[in-house]
């Protein structure tokens, strides 16, 4: 069962999954809380910790200057989640109806756990992208699930194109929604607008 943060709205209630990105924790996303509508909010924090602070989902590897991913691993952290997920619903709400949300390295475990065929009412993915060997495995991908892509116009870290990258791949799915702003790897004020105003219709 992976440490968490989380604050209960109403059991009966919808809940919405945040996964942090790397070198962060389960506090991060949390304070997001402010800005979201009212439904339960469960925080994972990663099972990796690193040796400069924070924590990862999953190993990263440099290789000639390339940013090397296991996509095995990125499948067991998004396994981990689920099964964490079932366990806290277990033990805090009465509602299975969930959102899966993520930040960078969490947003690309989120994403992952979509490829998996969980089904949620929706799917925030802010800052990721879908590793390359996903691409076509994107493209056939089927889904109603509603799915919210972010990422600013100016990360240094996960660049830009990666993100439109993904984007092709799921522009074919009717209910996805991608958006852009002038941003580096972070989230400002009308980001976090649109992610309220995306999840306001599908909250019961």
């Amino acid at each position: 069962m992976l440490s968490y943060i989380h604050h209960i709205s109403d059991p009966k209630r919808p809940t919405l999954v945040l996964l942090h990105g790397y070198g962060s924790n389960k506090e991060d996303l949390y304070g997001l809380k402010p800005y979201l509508p009212k439904l339960n909010i469960v925080c994972f924090q990663a099972p990796i910790s690193l040796a400069m602070g924070g924590y990862a989902w999953y190993s990263i590897q440099w290789e000639n200057g390339a940013k090397m991913i296991d996509g095995a691993a990125v499948v067991e952290a998004a396994q981990l989640v689920l099964e964490s997920l079932k366990t806290w619903q277990e033990q805090h709400v009465r509602s299975n109806e969930v959102f899966i949300g993520g930040f960078s390295q969490g947003a690309i475990t989120a994403l992952q756990i979509l490829l998996q065929g969980f089904k949620a009412k929706g799917f925030v993915l802010m800052s990721g992208y879908a590793l390359p060997e996903w691409h076509e495995v994107l493209k056939s991908l089927s889904t109603n699930a509603p799915i919210f892509q972010s990422h600013g116009t100016m990360d240094p870290v996960i660049p830009y194109t990666w993100a439109e990258a993904t984007a092709e791949g799921l522009r074919h799915l009717s209910e996805y929604t991608f958006h852009s702003y002038p941003m580096a790897h972070s989230l400002n004020t009308q980001c976090l607008q649109d992610i309220h105003e995306f999840l306001i219709p599908l909250i019961d």
